[in-house]
């Protein structure tokens, strides 16, 4: 019997023991080279995510990020480079408050004013006029995220994360919120009876923002998400095909306001095709508040009639019996 119990005790001191060995093993792992090690609960990794309803979904909607670093002035320091698995980003920068702009997809179709390196309050970003051809026709911007954090680092480099404008509060982690700040129109044009003329149209949308303020101290809220105020109007159009009697195009632009929703036109060659189709009445008979919407997706279908009368709705795939009528244009 006291055999039985002294082997039992040796038994769990090694065990004990082991435990011990082990734990010594797993806090001797932490690597600051390994951008996902959580080095014992401190973090100088930077981590990013797209929720826009409760679940990542960053890595089927973000392909490149930019990092903008500024002090707690306010004042451009350097862009960071992005770590190699994209959503994770190690920070090696000494002790002091930053805050970071970071921006998703930003391609040759956008422009950043950091030439003369510009505060925070005087960062913008506009929509290159290299879109537009040579007869004028501008296409479609990128599918542009924006995210914000404000952070400290500690004498040891480690992160600690400010809670600013978070629409999650789970995070125990350091993290940015990337947020939609694109807009996407899906444009359907078909005819009560036959097209007049065959080729290619226009379809142009005007009062469109052509520029954003990345200043977060002018960000806004849609839907807890934050989003940039738009800036001066423009006008984006596309060439699309007449195919089957029908046109389809969709519009990638910077996000709609309430205050600017977009004019939509249609031409052939020189020649406006319909009324001016104001999608301010149209989004009204529909209850669409594009300040309450952090993922703007429209899709419309467009009927034009001989008499110059346009009819315009939302679009559904399959049939809607009881559909809204968005306006009669004329």
């Amino acid at each position: 019997m006291t055999a039985s119990k002294r082997i039992i005790r040796i038994v769990i001191i090694i065990c004990r023991h082991c435990a011990i060995v082990l734990a010594g093993i797993t806090l001797c792992g932490c690597s600051l080279e390994d951008e996902r090690d959580l080095c014992c609960e401190r973090y100088n990794i930077m981590r990013y995510v797209y929720r826009p309803y409760g679940v990542d979904e960053f890595q089927g909607n973000i392909h490149t990020l930019r990092h903008l670093l500024y002090d707690q002035r306010g004042r451009y320091l350097r862009e960071m480079p992005s770590g190699s698995d994209l959503q994770y980003q190690t920070l090696a920068l000494p002790e002091g408050s930053y805050t970071m702009v970071t921006l998703g997809n930003f391609g040759d179709g956008q422009r950043l004013n950091l030439g003369d390196a510009p505060s925070l309050e005087e960062l913008e970003l506009s929509v290159a006029s290299r879109f537009e051809s040579s007869d004028g026709v501008r296409g479609n911007c990128d599918e542009i995220f924006w995210g914000i954090s404000s952070f400290d680092v500690d004498a040891s480099g480690y992160i600690t994360c400010h809670d600013y404008r978070r629409k999650y509060t789970d995070y125990t982690y350091p993290a940015t919120e990337m947020n939609n700040i694109h807009c996407h129109l899906k444009v359907r044009v078909e005819w009560a009876n036959m097209p007049l003329y065959f080729g290619d149209y226009i379809l142009e949308l005007s009062d469109v923002a052509s520029h954003y303020s990345l200043d977060p101290g002018r960000s806004q809220d849609a839907g807890g998400f934050t989003v940039p105020p738009p800036g001066s109007p423009s006008v984006c159009r596309l060439r699309v095909p007449l195919w089957g009697d029908e046109l389809e195009g969709e519009f990638i632009t910077l996000r709609y306001s309430d205050d600017h929703i977009p004019t939509l036109r249609i031409f052939h060659d020189d020649l406006q095709i319909g009324p001016d189709i104001d999608l301010r009445r149209a989004f009204a008979a529909w209850g669409w508040k594009p300040d309450e919407i952090h993922v703007q997706e429209y899709a419309i279908d467009i009927k034009l009639y001989n008499n110059g009368r346009a009819e315009v709705s939302p679009h559904f795939e399959g049939v809607i019996s009881d559909w809204v009528n968005g306006g009669n244009f004329s």
